[in-house]
């Protein structure tokens, strides 16, 4: 018999145990997966909004670090347009509404004659307009999730919108987003005169220097307020951060549990089979050899769990994905680092279980081990 077959043999001789225990560290690498994979999609898609919009500078309350910050005036928008290489700085408003059979829907308002509008393609209908009033652009997942078209009517808190327009953006986030004029966000949300963010667009040729000094300038000029690049949006983001917690919790726990799992397993065949160890070390067996079996047996079951977790931690963020709460507002890809780094923590979880039970298995004398019963 091979010694790779020896190793599945012994597995294979408590399917039910070695069965479990992969379970075991497949739910933890599985959760790790699909919570990683959600932060990183959130955050990619906010890069991507950022991106599209061409914004160089976000402007925001200090200390509002949740995905819908604090408001603050809108007033400083000519003193923000008058700051050194600013090219143009566009007010929005945004909330998150439940509406119909989407319990959480971004609502923005942007100013009608930005640039915040020019990435956007219309495809069905018009522009809101200065003239139209309680007219709404939908994007096209909204559409979809909504059942609207062109000239349906949509009920926000206790206002009702007609659809003037359908749009499709690159931008994965505003695909399932609303938008209507800031002036009559600001009606709705009884926030007159009242933001939550500034985007700004600097000159093409804005220094990396001349661009943190007019993000000091800002703090110190505009108390409360604080302007971060689009790069740092998953440190300003609360949600993105709270999600990279949790899966790094997610990712300790999985290895503690995993690895006591297969410690346990292993202890309990290493003490089953002393016999049977004793046997090979009277055959000339080294005790390296036994401590190789033992630890390959080991990093053999965590690989079976980490492969089973990678995969169902793909099932688990496709079903998110397709959920009414997340269905267009992240990415949808699990990326190949989050898999490989998956895989390398249930080897690592093998390893640190396998360690101890190689060692007693490994120390053992032939005599000891053949007397046991």
């Amino acid at each position: 018999m091979s010694f790779s077959m020896l190793i599945l043999k012994n597995l294979l001789r408590r399917r039910w145990r070695s069965g479990l225990t992969i379970i075991g560290i497949a739910v933890g690498i599985g959760a790790m997966v699909a919570l990683t994979s959600i932060a990183w999609g959130f955050e990619r898609s906010w890069l991507d909004v950022y991106r599209e919009r061409g914004t160089d500078l976000i402007v925001t309350k200090q200390g509002s670090r949740s995905g819908i910050p604090a408001t603050f005036s809108g007033e400083i928008k000519t003193e923000l347009q008058a700051l050194p290489h600013v090219q143009e700085a566009t007010a929005l408003l945004g909330d998150m509404f439940s509406i119909e059979d989407a319990p959480v829907t971004l609502v923005l308002g942007w100013e009608l004659h930005s640039s915040l509008w020019n990435h956007l393609n219309l495809i069905q209908g018009h522009w809101p307009t200065e003239a139209s009033t309680n007219n709404i652009v939908i994007g096209a997942i909204t559409a979809e999730m909504l059942g609207k078209s062109l000239g349906d009517r949509i009920q926000i808190e206790t206002e009702e919108f007609t659809v003037c327009g359908i749009f499709t953006s690159s931008a994965l986030v505003e695909n399932a987003g609303i938008i209507m004029p800031l002036s009559e966000m600001q009606i709705l949300t009884e926030r007159q005169g009242l933001v939550n963010f500034f985007e700004m667009r600097l000159d093409r040729d804005t220094t990396a220097a001349e661009l943190e000094r007019l993000r000091t300038l800002i703090k110190t000029k505009f108390k409360g307020l604080i302007a971060f690049s689009p790069g740092e949006v998953p440190q300003a983001n609360a949600g993105i951060q709270i999600a990279k917690a949790m899966s790094l919790a997610t990712s300790l726990i999985a290895l503690v549990v995993g690895a006591i799992g297969v410690m346990n397993t292993l202890l309990m065949s290493v003490f089953e089979r002393l016999q049977e160890i004793g046997i090979l070390l009277a055959l000339g067996w080294k005790p390296r050899r036994i401590l190789r079996m033992i630890l390959f047996e080991s990093l053999s079951l965590s690989f079976a769990g980490g492969v089973m977790g990678c995969a169902l931690g793909f099932v688990v963020v496709r079903f998110l994905l397709a959920s009414p709460w997340i269905r267009g507002k992240i990415t949808g890809e699990v990326p190949p680092l989050v898999l490989g780094t998956a895989l390398l923590i249930a080897l690592f979880l093998g390893m640190l279980g396998g360690i101890y039970p190689a060692w007693v298995g490994s120390r053992m004398s032939p005599v000891t081990a053949l007397r046991h019963e």
